[in-house]
């Protein structure tokens, strides 16, 4: 029996592609970041638990090394394989329930349709901060942690997470809450798809009637030292209701580095400028922030985060917004695109998310041990040639390496890095600090034979 006769013992024809099957195949190969591809044999889309069950076993029982891909954001390639591919696509459902204000979601729904079908109940729930134009997958954020716009006022998206429907490596299909399996609803998370592939996940949403205010708000680089002066201010004071971003990049139409935020606020226009005053105070030279549907708020940050080049994210966590430190990174920032143009379209990506709410949950609570009242940078670097791989793996590490060591917060639990922005270099323990060995042991008894290894992988041990 040949390994193509044997899967369609199982799987329909048109839920499986190889390389005999042409364009299709080479699409379903594409991924955001072009270095993240890998050549399939087999490329599988479930349209069901059980599916899926049936092309976990048939990869085990042949030997064959698994990737799920949700939204095939990863840039590690993490979602690719020269085995088998699960494409959870054909998973994209989103039913919102009204009653108890939750949203059950497919494992291969992106932001933009839970966004959207939120928005038709007046809902909202915890997603990320940006869509990708409607790719960032639901699965991919979620089960590493999950900050979003409205993490201030509700935490992260596992804090709103009450229930998911996982295959496990055996093939089993289980639900997953605090009730059932909750050692496992520990584990995912945080810990990601170390565990098995989640085909449903179900999400607490909240009211969201008012429109937001947020957009773009431009300035020179000469600004660095007042803007980050502001950002502190802003950060001893911001509210449940708001959130920013400060992004050093090379935006249209000049392409020369310059400062770019982009600020958040749950209410009106007027409301939000006057929370954000201190950053107006420091002169932005183009003002394109707006009043908008949440549901429109994830589209902001798409004209810069684009499909195809080659792109790595490196990401650490800093507490302090001192001036001088993030000086010293926008310096090397334009030395790097001024040397190198092909990696103009690299950004470096502050995050300033209010976090009392986040620290609220014990890092003991799940899996995910970045909680503490820091931020995090991602260094989201993207270039066109494999020539220059090594050396921009090279350029941001030593640029995390430097925010480090200039801190002055050296409390971080042993997990500095947010795994949504990785595969860089970071350690497994990085991730994870405190909590890895119950995940290990955890590991030991849902993934003995560690068939789930792509994405900061977790050593089975007893």
């Amino acid at each position: 029996m040949s390994a193509m006769s044997a899967i369609y013992l199982h799987l329909r024809k048109d839920q499986i592609l190889t390389p005999e099957d042409g364009e299709a195949y080479e699409s379903s190969l594409r991924r955001w970041a072009e270095n993240a591809e890998k050549r399939a044999k087999f490329v599988v889309f479930p349209e069901s638990a059980s599916d899926v069950s049936k092309a976990i076993l048939y990869a085990t029982r042949n030997a064959l090394d698994i990737a799920i891909k949700g939204g095939g954001h990863s840039c590690s390639g993490a979602s690719s394989s020269e085995g088998l591919v699960i494409d959870l696509a054909r998973l994209n459902s989103v039913r919102v329930d009204e009653g108890p204000c939750r949203i059950v979601v497919g494992g291969g729904a992106v932001w933009a349709d839970v966004d959207a079908e939120a928005a038709k109940y007046n809902l909202a729930t915890v997603g990320g901060t940006v869509n990708h134009t409607g790719k960032r997958s639901v699965g991919g954020l979620t089960l590493g942690g999950g900050y979003g716009w409205l993490t201030a006022k509700y935490g992260l998206t596992i804090d709103n997470l009450e229930e998911v429907e996982v295959v496990l490596a055996n093939g089993e299909v289980v639900t997953a809450n605090e009730s059932r399996h909750s050692d496992l609803f520990w584990a995912v998370r945080g810990a990601g798809t170390n565990y098995g592939v989640v085909t449903y996940f179900t999400l607490r949403a909240y009211p969201q009637t008012n429109p937001i205010w947020s957009g773009l708000l431009v300035f020179p680089p000469t600004a660095l030292s007042a803007l980050f002066g502001a950002a502190q201010n802003w950060a001893r004071a911001a509210g449940e209701n708001e959130s920013a971003m400060i992004f050093m990049a090379c935006p249209p139409p000049e392409f020369k580095p310059c400062l770019v935020v982009i600020p958040f606020y749950n209410g009106s226009a007027d409301e939000g400028k006057d929370k954000f005053k201190v950053f107006y105070d420091v002169g932005p030279v183009a003002d394109m922030t707006q009043e908008m549907p949440y549901s429109s708020l994830n589209a902001v940050q798409n004209p810069m985060a684009t499909h195809g080049d080659r792109k790595l994210f490196k990401s650490t966590a800093f507490a302090s917004l001192e001036p001088s430190r993030f000086q010293h990174l926008f310096d090397e920032y334009a030395k790097l695109t001024t040397s190198h143009p092909e990696a103009g379209a690299s950004a470096l990506i502050v995050e300033l998310h209010p976090f009392e709410k986040v620290v609220s949950v014990p890092n003991s609570a799940t899996s995910f041990a970045n909680r503490g009242r820091w931020y995090n940078i991602n260094l989201a670097m993207r270039w066109k040639t494999a020539a220059l791989d090594s050396f921009m793996r090279a350029w941001s590490g030593e640029q995390v390496a430097y925010l480090e060591n200039n801190d002055d917060n050296t409390d971080f639990a042993g997990a500095r890095g947010y795994s949504n922005y990785g595969l860089g270099d970071e350690r497994v323990r990085d991730v994870f600090g405190e909590n890895y060995d119950r995940l290990a042991q955890l590991k030991a008894k849902y993934d003995p034979d560690n068939v789930f290894h792509k994405w900061f992988p977790v050593a089975p041990k007893a």
